[in-house]
């Protein structure tokens, strides 16, 4: 029933009573209004409620495709069918909304659930423009099947970014054709830390993982007809061994090094060379013909100075470029990346630390460190994204002890319920909202969608709805969309009791074995 429906509808008006979908479904609508439908009509099929899909002029599902750019709909469900009206995003979002308005059992394959929606009529419109979810699949490579599983979870939620973080330390997932040591090289590690960091005890097993172009391409096109946009970053100038790994010259000395092994903040990082920056320019041109986001995201965050602090080279580019504070360094770099994203016609992300660093320039901020942070980008007048990663950063464990699967905070009695994720109350002038999924300790899917939900629903909730709902309104929602998930086969932390429960082990749908390290593994 709409009134359990996860984010808030802004306005819900029932009727009272049900109607029954009819097992020939007849709809209408054009054909951009089938597509942005075809969530909510495959569900149909899938459970065998519906028997055959029929276009007809006036259907029992009638889409309206207005000229409305926004993603405000409307939905009216009475005794001659449902209409759904709005843009074309909006069509995707009510579209999601009458699978959610569905009995739960309707969401599983071959079920046989009988379909019913609740008579009434609906109007929606999201508080936020930016709604995302970030996946980390530089600390440990994850199949794109499971990422489209992913952009589907989060079309579910009516979260519009996936931001893919694809560089790091520890990996390099995206290929560029003119540097093909970055997945070679890259995107290989000889080993991974066993346990939680600082530690020594290592598994002997090399790990590695890259996608094709092809790979990629086919993933922003499935993301688009769900509406959501996958945003690239390539984070820089920190977060860049496996990237020096590849090319040494990019780095500060002439020392190899190899691809870290382990998690935390190097001190490793790019130079000030130009064919440095030349070569950064290369990347996030072929960045930029891969995925069509309107947003690049260039990252900025943790970025030590202590090779620059000892290099001649910096000196003489602080004296010449009148660049007092070695900080400034990484401003100067990143704007030079920051222009050349801007002379492409798209936007820029940074996280908050490149505000403090003094980039200039239209950016978005993507504010993690506390909320605080998030005050301050926008008391500094950005654009501004909140990830306050003690509330919204998914791969802190759920809860303490050692019956939960290895997360961040394991051993430190750190953990983000779902109580604390929803303890965070957006604050206005908002830009966006996006939690985190940082894998440094999440080696499968199964796990990862552990960690995911239902914290995501908290995410999408305060993303979607802002602060318009309690606590007490929104746990029998959140109970619901459990039930849901079940229904939809998607692994998850149950809402009550011990933590490691997930009932099977993900199986790739592309037809390759899924990647299972159990529990003794996980923790050696």
């Amino acid at each position: 029933m709409s009134s359990t429906v996860i984010p808030l509808p802004r306005d819900w008006s029932p009727a009272g009573g049900e109607v029954a979908v009819p097992p020939e479904l007849t709809v209408a609508g054009d054909g951009e209004a089938l597509v942005a439908a075809r969530p909510f009509v495959r569900t149909l099929e899938d459970c065998g409620a519906v028997t055959a899909v029929v276009r007809a002029e006036d259907g029992f599902l009638r889409l309206v495709t207005e000229t409305s750019d926004d993603e405000s709909h409307r939905i009216t469900v009475d005794d001659d069918g449902v209409e759904l009206r709005g843009g074309p995003q909006g069509l995707r979002w009510g579209a999601q909304t009458l699978r959610a308005m569905l009995p739960a059992a309707c969401l599983m394959p071959g079920s046989g659930a009988r379909a019913v929606l609740p008579r009434g009529v609906l109007h929606d419109a999201p508080a936020h423009p930016w709604r995302g979810l970030l996946i980390d699949v530089a600390r440990h490579w994850m199949p794109v099947t499971w990422l489209r599983r992913v952009v589907d979870i989060a079309a579910f939620h009516k979260l519009n970014r996936i931001h893919l973080h694809l560089t790091d330390d520890q990996g390099w997932r995206m290929p560029v054709a003119a540097y093909p040591r970055l997945t070679t090289v890259g995107a290989r590690r000889r080993e991974t830390l066993v346990g939680p960091a600082p530690g020594d005890r290592y598994d002997g097993v090399p790990h590695g993982g890259a996608y094709t172009r092809a790979e990629l391409e086919a993933l922003v096109a499935h993301a688009r007809e769900q509406g959501v946009t996958i945003v690239p970053e390539i984070d820089l100038p920190g977060h860049m061994v496996a990237a020096i790994a590849a090319h040494p010259e990019w780095g500060n000395h002439p020392d190899p090094v190899e691809v870290m092994t382990t998690w935390g903040i190097s001190s490793t990082i790019i130079n000030t060379r130009p064919g440095t920056l030349a070569a950064l320019r290369t990347i996030v041109d072929e960045v930029m013909d891969v995925f069509d986001s309107p947003w690049i995201h260039l990252g900025g965050d943790e970025v030590p100075t202590t090779e620059w602090e000892a290099s001649p080279e910096v000196a003489r580019l602080m004296e010449r470029e009148g660049i007092d504070d070695v900080r400034g360094v990484q401003g100067w770099i990143m704007d030079q990346l920051l222009d050349h994203v801007r002379r492409a016609g798209r936007t820029p992300v940074v996280w908050g630390e490149a505000m403090d660093a003094g980039v200039s320039g239209d950016v978005v901020v993507q504010a993690w460190t506390e909320p605080a942070q998030v005050e301050r980008a926008l008391a500094r007048g950005h654009r501004t994204v909140a990830s306050p990663q003690q509330h919204w950063y998914l791969n802190w464990s759920a809860a303490p002890g050692d019956d939960e699967p290895l997360g961040f905070g394991v051993g430190k009695g750190l953990a983000t319920s779902v109580e604390d994720a929803w303890a965070y109350r957006v604050p206005d002038g908002l830009h966006g909202v996006e939690g985190a999924l940082w894998a440094e300790y999440i080696t499968t899917p199964e796990e990862a969608s552990y960690h995911l939900l239902p914290r995501l629903a908290v995410v999408a909730e305060r993303a979607w709805a802002g602060n318009a709902c309690d606590w007490a309104g929104f746990r029998p929602r959140l109970e619901e969309q459990v039930r849901r998930y079940e229904q939809l086969g998607w692994e998850h932390r149950p809402l009550t009791g011990p933590g490691l429960r997930w009932s099977r082990t993900w199986t790739d749908p592309g037809g390759g074995p899924a990647r299972a390290r159990r529990r003794a593994d996980i923790h050696g």
